[in-house]
């Protein structure tokens, strides 16, 4: 709320952003969180008229779009105070309490529970945690920026069908469970929860998720990066950041410098910034052999530019801004249609 654009091209694209959030309809939205409670909408009939693609009630990580809805709504309130979007705010997160209550008081999403359950037994399931993450950032950023006390209310519920899962999980013959299903968001989450709240339970939740196996290997100088899965392990270090941000603790600012050392400054990036090939981390000298059309996955680039972020405010160093503009113009910028607002997945080089 402190800061507008002037006219320009950041501008022009704030413009085509909202315009297109403003576009899509709540309940087309929701349609999976009503799926998942077993609630019939009008208007919505299943396989028609509803969104498609990993948003079909076919696909296992159907329901993750409205999280990130949510959040990018919710920052776009908080900068222009816009009441109809706030309006569709407030009543998703109705509908979504309304699923919650209809699901048993716990369970919010808009998968099935025994997703979780097939990580425990090693069953292949397509990312649950992953998608169950971009519900918790959604309320998270709703309550934090559009002011959504509801949000919170739901979050901590969801929070006690976790506490419950993590400690059965840390107790059976299969505690690595809890670091699957593309889980690395979760410890940030937990612990930025922990941060606006102060409540005890989701600093138990993310001590619960602060031990992933890259963090040995980067505390001791291996690279943990070579052929890793770039958006798994990208938002780990968001994690450690976050720790590092409400504990002190400089164990997790080492991990989050050591990753950038292997990340950046080990690694050589294309010209435009980035250093993937399809999603996943390039090996040092092998970024030439990658050029193709399956370079620079557009969401990496983000995570990239939180990462930077985090770096800035702990050390002020410049070089950090001078990474994020880099992949701000030749990523976020470059990879947006300026008219339709829709990115490319990768950017062909």
């Amino acid at each position: 709320g402190e800061v507008s654009l002037l006219p320009g091209i950041f501008c022009d694209r704030e413009r085509v952003n909202y315009e297109y959030l403003l576009s899509l309809e709540p309940k087309k939205l929701l349609q999976n969180y009503y799926y998942e409670a077993g609630i019939n909408v009008p208007g919505i009939q299943w396989f028609e008229n509803i969104h498609q693609g990993w948003e079909s009630p076919n696909c296992q990580l159907r329901g993750h779009f409205l999280g990130h809805w949510l959040s990018a709504a919710a920052i776009t309130v908080a900068n222009k105070q816009d009441a109809v979007l706030k309006a569709k705010i407030s009543f998703i997160i109705e509908e979504i309490e309304r699923c919650q209550k209809a699901n048993g008081g716990k369970w919010a999403c808009s998968i099935p529970e025994k997703y979780f359950a097939k990580l425990e037994k090693n069953e292949y399931i397509w990312s649950p945690q992953y998608t169950v993450h971009k519900l918790i950032m959604g309320l998270t950023d709703a309550y934090k920026y559009a002011g959504n006390r509801k949000a919170l209310t739901i979050l901590s519920n969801l929070a006690d069908w976790f506490l419950k899962w993590t400690e059965k999980v840390l107790k059976s013959d299969n505690p690595e469970a809890i670091n699957c299903g593309e889980n690395g968001g979760m410890l940030e989450a937990w612990a930025e929860l922990f941060a606006l709240t102060g409540k005890p339970k989701y600093q138990t939740l993310y001590e619960r998720y602060a031990n992933p196996p890259m963090f040995d290997d980067l505390l001791n100088g291996k690279d943990a990066l070579t052929n890793n899965h770039q958006n798994s392990s990208i938002p780990y270090i968001h994690g450690a950041a976050k720790l590092y941000e409400i504990t002190g603790d400089e164990k997790y600012f080492k991990i989050v410098e050591n990753f950038w050392k292997s990340a950046v400054i080990d690694r050589e990036s294309f010209c435009t910034g980035g250093q993937g090939s399809g999603e996943f981390w390039i090996a040092p000298g092998k970024v030439g052999s990658h050029i193709g059309e399956r370079t620079q996955e557009f969401c990496t680039v983000y995570n990239m530019i939180r990462v930077a972020d985090y770096l800035f405010r702990f050390t002020g160093n410049a070089i950090y801004l001078d990474y994020i503009e880099k992949n701000l113009y030749n990523g976020v910028l470059a990879q947006q249609n300026k008219n339709s607002g829709m990115p490319d997945y990768f950017l062909s080089l």
